[in-house]
Order: C-alpha cells, then sequence, then structure tokens
C-alpha cells in the first residue's frame, strides 16, 4: 500500500517536470532527477542499504557513472 501511494504522489514525471521548473544551476543531461528520488526512495524504505547498492542492482538500466548519482544526489544548490 505504501509503494503504490508512493508511486503515485512521487510520478517521475511531475518530479521531471517540478525539477525542470525549479532547478537554477542544476541540470538534466542523461539523469533525471526522478531517478534519484527513486533511488532515494530506495533506501530509505530499506529495499537496500545505500545509493551505491541501488546503483549496482540497477547498473544496466543506467546511462551514467556511478560519480554522476553521487555529484546529482549530494548537491545542495536547489
Amino acid at each position: 500500500m505504501v509503494r503504490g501511494l508512493l508511486e503515485t504522489i512521487l510520478c517521475p514525471q511531475k518530479l521531471d517536470e517540478l525539477f525542470e521548473k525549479s532547478a537554477k544551476t542544476q541540470y538534466t543531461k542523461e539523469l533525471l532527477f526522478s531517478t534519484v528520488v527513486e533511488m532515494m526512495n530506495t533506501v530509505t524504505c530499506g529495499i537496500r542499504p545505500s545509493i551505491h547498492a541501488v546503483y549496482q542492482a540497477k547498473t544496466s538500466q543506467m546511462n551514467v557513472s556511478v560519480t554522476s548519482v553521487y555529484n546529482k544526489h549530494s548537491c545542495n544548490g536547489d
């Protein structure tokens, strides 16, 4: 039930639209904001122990380096 609620509230298209409207210095190239949110939720919900573990589990789906993930996830400017 919680998963369904999160999927509805954190709709990837809406998150990416919000990011595009709000971002001042960050930008989207290959790594979408919604992907970072999904990865953070996976850790927060205890499905994976870390962002790196999520990245490793999704390696075949990721088109960026793990460094790019950490750079996007750790920015505090936006």
